[in-house]
């Protein structure tokens, strides 16, 4: 009977596998032209909020978002398709870098893939945790500051992340009022700096 038992859990274990990266794969497939509002929330090894915020959300594939914190502080983080520009409003300053690689090892490269993720991650089934789906994704690359990506799925679109680094600091990042296939007013991926502000890198 143990050795029936181990052939079905050896059979069922890639089908559950499987499973959790076809619902991944179809969620992000379905994420073009997104907005939403998040809530993301830092904590500690142990577990202790250390920092809160809020922001918008506004995805275009392939290659813009607008990343925006409203609350406690001010930041901007666009990206245009080529460049990546971060502004930060309460040091007035801005930092501008080729787009490619200032997102290529950020979990933000999972939103906007619209390629397989599983040549770049190891996807496997949490299951329901907290009204949601969840898969953990594992990096094939060393190089990614993140130890393991979790992203809660419900009806078929991404609801949640969980990120863990390798100081034991976990960043939860929960989306509300998430809409899709939003016309999006080009502006929205188009940054000018500011008159007067500092801006580092190499761009414009």
């Amino acid at each position: 009977m143990k050795y029936l038992i181990l052939l079905v859990a050896m059979i069922a274990a890639p089908a559950i596998a499987q499973d959790a990266e076809q619902r991944l794969q179809s969620a992000l497939k379905n994420m073009d032209n997104l907005s939403a509002e998040f809530k993301q929330t830092l904590r500690d090894e142990d577990k202790n909020i250390i920092q809160q915020s809020r922001g918008t959300l506004a995805l275009q594939r392939p290659g813009k978002f607008a990343w925006i914190y409203t609350d406690p502080f001010e930041q901007r983080i666009i990206a245009d398709g080529n460049e990546l520009w971060v502004y930060d409003v309460e040091l007035d300053q801005v930092t501008v870098k080729p787009m490619g690689e200032s997102i290529s090892n950020t979990p933000i490269m999972i939103l906007m893939k619209q390629s397989d993720v599983s040549k770049q991650f190891n996807i496997s089934e949490v299951g329901q945790r907290k009204f949601l789906y969840w898969v953990e994704l594992k990096p094939a690359d060393a190089n990614l500051e993140y130890t393991s990506i979790y992203i809660g799925l419900d009806d078929g679109e991404v609801r949640a992340m969980e990120l863990q680094d390798q100081f034991g600091q976990s960043t939860q990042i929960v989306f509300e009022n998430l809409r899709v296939n939003v016309v999006h007013n080009p502006a929205t991926f188009k940054f000018v700096p500011p008159p007067g502000v500092d801006v580092y890198g190499v761009g414009g």
